[in-house]
């Protein structure tokens, strides 16, 4: 094509699209077609933007509110002091494995609804309910251990029969209270001077049974047996008959008429006599 006749062209265009024109556009022109549309980039109506192959990511969906056996623990000893009057630290497991269930809620606390009518005890039944979300999630029969670990005088070395306990062969340790038979005596219980009704082994703790009054008259022992009635008094020596400790009514013997009678322990040496 002539240079004459291009310019006729480029003439004709720039007049029809009122927008100056370049030599470089006008060979664009005649550039041809390619199936589809104008290329990107090529003058006249805007292409629609490709779309993306990749899609937004999903949202991760919250994880689901579980009951874990830790948490039904913590209920449990949560509402345990509602039904117990208990003094220590209150210690409670499951016998079995619990399997983790779903709540509709955050929120869960537990209520001990069936207890033994035996009370408290380190091995005992019961059945919980659960709460959570204002509904009733579940009631489960469970079989749990517990303990209540409380500060006990233990014997720190082997203390015999008689013995006068003194803090010398007593020391203070937590004490599971709910594994021994007999209530133990707690820190706060003072016992010095009192004795022990049977020996005691190293390590065990000190409960009720084990402790007697301090005995300050011994049977076979002389004593001086004194009364009084209004303006009648007596004094007489006598033989204890019996062993005990101060307030104690035991029975003595008169020394010189060999009649007994009954007699209250005043102190090591002497008996009140009751007419």
């Amino acid at each position: 094509m002539s240079f004459f006749v291009r310019l006729l062209l480029l003439a004709s265009i720039s007049l029809w699209e009122m927008v100056p024109a370049s030599h470089a556009d006008f060979d664009k022109l005649l550039e041809p077609v390619q199936a589809g549309g104008r290329k990107p980039g090529s003058f006249g109506t805007a292409q629609p933007e490709a779309k993306s192959d990749k899609t937004p990511p999903k949202q991760a969906s919250e994880a689901p509110l579980l009951l874990t056996e830790g948490e039904l623990i913590a209920g449990i000893e949560k509402d345990f002091p509602k039904r117990y009057p208990i003094k220590g630290e209150l210690r409670v497991s499951l016998a079995k494995p619990w399997t983790a269930l779903q709540l509709p809620s955050a929120d869960f606390f537990a209520e001990c609804i069936q207890l033994p009518a035996s009370g408290i005890s380190s091995q005992m039944p019961l059945t919980v309910r659960g709460v959570s979300g204002g509904k009733i999630v579940g009631e489960w029969p469970l079989q749990v251990r517990v303990q209540v670990w409380q500060n006990a005088w233990v014997a720190a070395q082997r203390v015999e029969r008689g013995q006068v306990l003194s803090p010398g062969v007593l020391s203070v340790q937590k004490v599971d209270v709910l594994k021994e038979q007999n209530p133990v005596i707690p820190e706060d219980q003072e016992i010095s001077g009192m004795e022990l009704a049977q020996p005691l082994m190293q390590g065990r703790p000190v409960t009720r049974r084990d402790l007697v009054e301090r005995t300050i008259v011994k049977k076979g022992q002389f004593v001086d047996a004194v009364g009084n009635e209004g303006t009648f008094s007596v004094r007489m020596r006598a033989v204890a008959m019996e062993s005990g400790p101060a307030g104690a009514v035991i029975k003595v013997r008169n020394i010189d008429s060999k009649k007994e009678f009954f007699a209250q322990v005043i102190n090591e040496n002497q008996v009140q006599v009751r007419f």
